[in-house]
C-alpha cells in the first residue's frame, strides 16, 4: 500500500518541474471488500468544516450469488488543505512554491449544484486487501484519462485495463 501511495505521490510531484502539482491524501481509510469494485462516486463539500469530501460506495457484486447476496457500503474520504473560493466557485490547494491549483469546481450554483473535479485533478482509489486509501492528485494543466481511478494490490483485468487504455488515450469516457 505504502508503494502505491509513493507512486501516486510521484506521479503528481514529478510534473512539477514543469507545472505546479498537488497530492493529498486523506486521512481516513475504509475497510471493503478486497475483490469488490466503485459502484457510485460523489464529491461533497462538509460547509461546517470547510472540508472537500470524496463519497464513494464499493460493492460486492462481481462475486456476488446465491449464498453470498450483494451487499454495498459507502465511504465518505476527507482532503484537509483543501479551500473553497466562493466568488469563483472553485476549491483550490495550495501548492509548494505557493501557487493555487483548482482541484474541483461547483457546475450550477452551491445550493442545487453539484462538484466535479477540476480538468488537472484526479482522484485515485488504492486498495490493499480492501483497506482503502483515497489520494488526490492535481495540476495547473489539463490531464486526460480517467478522473477516478480505482487500484487494487491483486493482478486482475481490471488493474491492467486503466494502465493500457490510460496511455493510449483510448478509454471510454475520454
Amino acid at each position: 500500500m505504502r508503494i502505491a501511495i509513493l507512486l501516486a505521490t510521484l506521479v503528481a510531484t514529478t510534473v512539477s518541474a514543469i507545472a505546479g502539482a498537488i497530492s493529498v491524501t486523506s486521512p481516513d481509510h475504509a475497510q471493503t471488500f478486497a475483490y469488490g469494485e466503485m459502484i457510485w462516486r460523489q464529491l461533497d463539500f462538509e460547509g461546517t468544516r470547510g472540508a472537500l469530501v470524496a463519497r464513494i460506495t464499493f460493492t460486492n457484486q462481481p462475486y456476488s450469488n446465491s449464498e453470498e447476496p450483494r451487499r454495498d457500503e459507502s465511504f465518505d474520504f476527507r482532503f484537509p488543505g483543501i479551500h473553497f473560493d466562493r466568488a469563483r466557485q472553485v476549491f483550490f490547494a495550495r501548492a509548494r512554491h505557493g501557487e493555487l491549483i483548482p482541484v474541483a469546481r461547483f457546475r450550477s450554483n452551491p445550493a442545487c449544484g453539484w462538484i466535479d473535479l477540476a480538468a488537472g485533478a484526479k482522484i485515485h482509489l488504492l486498495k490493499a486487501s480492501g483497506r482503502v486509501t483515497a489520494v488526490l492528485t492535481a495540476t495547473d494543466y489539463p490531464r486526460t484519462g480517467m478522473r477516478w481511478i480505482e487500484t487494487d494490490d491483486n493482478y486482475s483485468l481490471q488493474n491492467f485495463l486503466p494502465v493500457i487504455f490510460g496511455k493510449l488515450g483510448a478509454w471510454p469516457g475520454n
